[in-house]
């Protein structure tokens, strides 16, 4: 016959059973665990990464995060536009053309970055001799526009590009008009060799 104290004896061991069992299960489920994978970047924070490399002139990390974005599939018409901005700064000018464009037909003038994209196609443009192309682009860059990320590129010199497109293409009454909006003083007598040439002259000083 079995011993009626056997049965109180188990009855309290199972649950000590069952306590060491789980708890051993919970451990062995940890172990194997291994280490914790990092959250991957949000899209926001690989765009920072990109630019802060373009500030900082490393611009294959720049090229690198602006292309992860384009491989994501998100936030293309930035990606495009960062990776116009990178290619022009390398004298890349048909390859930044390309994606000044690309980030346009993505919708980029739709977005905050509209004049930095339009700016950025004007200065490819003009690196590419494309003028009309240039005069186009900077057609459409609201005054004031100041470049974000590289304070060189501004309104300002938006207009000193469209001086000399229009120069380039045979307009000197144009080009002398833009001249004059960043020094109302100058003046030149373009319908003249001389005037022309005085009118060259004031656009190459501006640049430097």
């Amino acid at each position: 016959m079995t011993n009626p104290r056997s049965f109180w004896l188990l009855a309290l061991a199972v649950p000590a059973i069952l306590a060491i069992l789980v708890l051993g299960g919970c451990s062995s489920d940890d172990d194997d665990d291994g280490p914790t994978t990092p959250p991957a970047d949000t899209d926001q924070e690989v765009l920072d990464d990109a630019w802060a490399g373009f500030e900082g002139g490393d611009l294959a990390t720049a090229e690198a995060k602006f292309r992860e974005l384009l491989d994501r599939g998100t936030m293309v018409a930035v990606a495009r536009d960062g990776l116009g901005w990178t290619f022009a700064v390398q004298n890349a000018a048909d390859s930044s053309r390309v994606q000044f464009a690309a980030a346009l037909d993505a919708g980029a003038d739709t977005l905050a970055i509209a004049d930095q994209a339009h700016a950025g196609l004007a200065f490819a443009s003009a690196a590419a001799l494309e003028f009309q192309d240039c005069l186009d682009a900077a057609a459409l860059v609201s005054t004031g526009w100041v470049f974000a990320h590289d304070d060189r590129f501004d309104h300002d010199q938006v207009v000193l590009l469209t001086a000399g497109a229009h120069y380039a293409l045979g307009d000197f009454a144009a080009s002398l008009a833009a001249v004059q909006q960043l020094d109302p003083d100058f003046t030149a007598d373009v319908g003249t060799v001389e005037g022309r040439a005085a009118l060259a002259a004031r656009i190459e000083q501006l640049q430097a």
